[in-house]
């Protein structure tokens, strides 16, 4: 079985019904994509992938690349991507295309780098995962970026994904599935009685549950790293 941000067994217990099999209804193959359903959903309403399983793929997206000055070590290139955390930056997977005045040179496959910010060293490229930084060491080519073709100084093929589903994301998928489930009669999974609310009723409490933990952890309209007002698409510097 795939690797969801919740089990069958978590969609199960919410409810209070048994085991899930092939001779229940639903059976665990439909639960399962029910669930499969809701993790769409989420996906979509927060532009994310809340386990590297369903990590997403950003294919040639353009970066504006910032000077950041430092009193330490060599100025350096930064560029700030539209999604994060990004995974580990890979030759032959990723790509980090970066116009140095008369062509773009491919930076993972033909130069050196690290996917751990804390461990700058020599490196021509390095990543800082969890904000979306893209850092450029020893860079000095800044004053040929205005010929770089239609402005763009860079492009990036990456992938993105939070490691672990976080709480409150495996509860929010859990009650999208419930509400799937609850708004099917037919199923007879949901016992109705008299001093119980009706299918249709838990069906839109649970939808309007997910929704809430959504918006209450501020997954909609994912907040970016300051760094990203200030150069993520732009030209400025920055000293640190």
């Amino acid at each position: 079985m795939a690797t969801h941000y919740c089990a069958q067994d978590d969609v199960s217990d919410f409810l209070q019904v048994g085991a899930l099999g092939s001779g229940t209804t639903p059976t665990d193959t439909q639960v399962d994509s029910f669930i499969n359903m809701a993790e769409e959903r989420i996906d979509q309403l927060t532009d994310h992938a809340w386990h590297t399983s369903r990590a997403k793929t950003v294919t040639e997206e353009r970066g504006r690349i910032q000077k950041v000055t430092s009193n330490s070590i060599n100025d350096r290139g930064r560029i700030q991507l539209a999604h994060y955390p990004i995974l580990d930056m890979t030759s032959g997977t990723d790509k980090l295309y970066v116009w140095t005045g008369g062509d773009y040179v491919e930076y993972i496959a033909n130069k050196t780098g690290n996917n751990t910010v804390t461990n700058q060293g020599n490196y021509d490229w390095w990543v800082d995962n969890e904000r979306g930084n893209l850092y450029l060491g020893s860079y000095n080519t800044f004053n040929l970026l205005s010929d770089a073709p239609s402005g763009v100084e860079a492009y990036v093929t990456y992938r993105y994904a939070t490691a672990a589903t976080p709480a409150d994301i495996k509860l929010a998928t859990i009650y999208f599935t419930a509400a799937t489930i609850a708004m099917n009669d037919d199923l007879n999974l949901m016992a109705e009685g008299d001093d119980s609310m009706n299918n249709q009723t838990k069906s839109e409490k649970f939808e309007e549950m997910a929704m809430k933990i959504l918006k209450d952890g501020r997954r909609l309209g994912r907040s970016m790293p300051m760094s990203r007002a200030i150069g993520g698409f732009a030209t400025g510097r920055v000293t640190q």
